[in-house]
């Protein structure tokens, strides 16, 4: 091996190690910084199980414990969401909705879908006391409603929701839901 073959061996080494090199130097940078990203944001998920479990309504008579899960349920559906979960919301009220309802409930949620999306917020409903009205098919919840932006609390304010059935093949089906005041 001659000296000029040694030479350009060691000139085309050299550039492999800088090319290697940089290439380490660009990967370590990229990890730097979607290592920096992840620390930099925070993500918000409210998961919320469904408590629904069977339960029939029969010669006029309703299972209470039926009809509390359907509303608690109903409730989380609607005031439990962030911009992540608005699909099982919207799922879950579109299940438990009667037919003939099914469509102006859903527009109530969608409305409420795209100001949590617009203002990137999640809301969380913290029920305090169920009070029912078996006679007209009707479950008032009240608790509190939590508004947050990313992990910081925002808002927290009182909220009465009433939530009305209606009969259907033995059994009840969500026909309404929605905010009372405090002097209903």
């Amino acid at each position: 091996m001659n000296f000029q073959n040694m030479g350009r061996a060691l000139s085309r080494s050299r550039r492999a190690v800088f090319a290697l090199g940089g290439l380490t130097v660009a990967l370590v940078a990229a990890n730097l910084m979607l290592s920096a990203k992840l620390w930099s944001q925070s993500n918000q998920v409210v998961l919320v199980p469904t408590t629904v479990s069977d339960g029939m309504v029969a010669r006029g008579t309703v299972d209470k414990g039926y009809v509390e899960a359907l509303a608690l349920d109903a409730v989380y559906a609607m005031y439990n969401s962030s911009p992540r979960t608005l699909h099982y919301g919207r799922s879950t009220l579109e299940r438990l909705s009667g037919p003939a309802e099914r469509a102006s409930i859903l527009d109530t949620y969608d409305r409420i879908s795209k100001d949590i999306t617009e203002r990137k917020i999640s809301t969380v409903f913290f029920p305090r006391k169920i009070e029912h009205n078996f006679a007209s098919y009707e479950v008032v919840v009240e608790g509190d409603l939590a508004t947050y932006l990313e992990t910081t609390q925002v808002t927290r304010e009182d909220r009465r929701i009433l939530i009305r059935f209606k009969p259907q093949a033995g059994s009840v089906r969500l026909a309404a839901i929605g905010k009372i005041s405090a002097e209903e």
